[in-house]
């Protein structure tokens, strides 16, 4: 497929993108949102009723115009706190340009990694790691943590923090003012969500 990416027949493919597109699905999926519809590029807050879908847009790091959001975990658990949803559409630079070319995918951050480990147990899946134009140090972290947990070893969450904080991407979100992002995903604990796309939508697989 394009993109450089090459999933063998039967293998399920397993996204990372922790800074941040995946960290704010698995902070949905906590706060009681059901649905995460992935956007193609020519989609848009117009085709989503406003008052029942919360959308979310991010092009290279900041909020789309018309977008009621930005891919921001910290500010969505504020945002969900005063005005709760079940449902999401969401665009972001990187993992929903991946995923919509998937019929069937996991989403795996920091922040899940041993929920999603557990669930891939025993399944032939294929880590990608989403990164950008800005490198992969966190998201190639996040994979080794994964490899290890299925293999029946474990990781140190406080190197796995590191990865997260001092990666070039990390950098450039502070450059951004998203200092809070970061904090909020390196410092969160293991959330029990497995987000799976079913081709339509992301839904919590437990």
């Amino acid at each position: 497929m394009s993109d450089g990416l090459s999933v063998r027949p039967g293998e399920l493919p397993v996204l990372i993108d922790t800074l941040r597109a995946a960290s704010t699905i698995v902070t949905a999926l906590t706060r009681g949102v059901i649905s995460i519809i992935p956007l193609r590029p020519d989609q848009g807050p117009q085709d989503f009723d406003a008052c029942e879908v919360l959308t979310i847009g991010e092009s290279g790091g900041t909020q789309i115009a018309g977008f009621k959001a930005g891919n921001s975990p910290a500010a969505l658990v504020d945002i969900l706190t005063r005005s709760p949803r079940k449902t999401i559409a969401m665009r972001t630079s990187n993992l929903t340009r991946i995923l919509i070319k998937f019929e069937r995918a996991v989403i795996c951050s920091s922040m899940n990694v041993r929920a999603v480990a557990a669930y891939c147990t025993g399944r032939d899946i294929c880590i990608i790691a989403a990164g950008g134009s800005r490198g992969q140090a966190e998201d190639l972290g996040v994979a080794l943590a994964l490899a290890a947990l299925m293999g029946g070893a474990d990781f140190d969450p406080a190197a796995l923090a590191s990865c997260v904080r001092e990666s070039e991407h990390a950098r450039h979100l502070q450059s951004l003012g998203f200092q809070a992002d970061i904090d909020y995903i390196a410092g969160s604990g293991q959330y029990a969500v497995v987000p799976v796309y079913d081709g339509r939508e992301i839904r919590n697989a437990l």
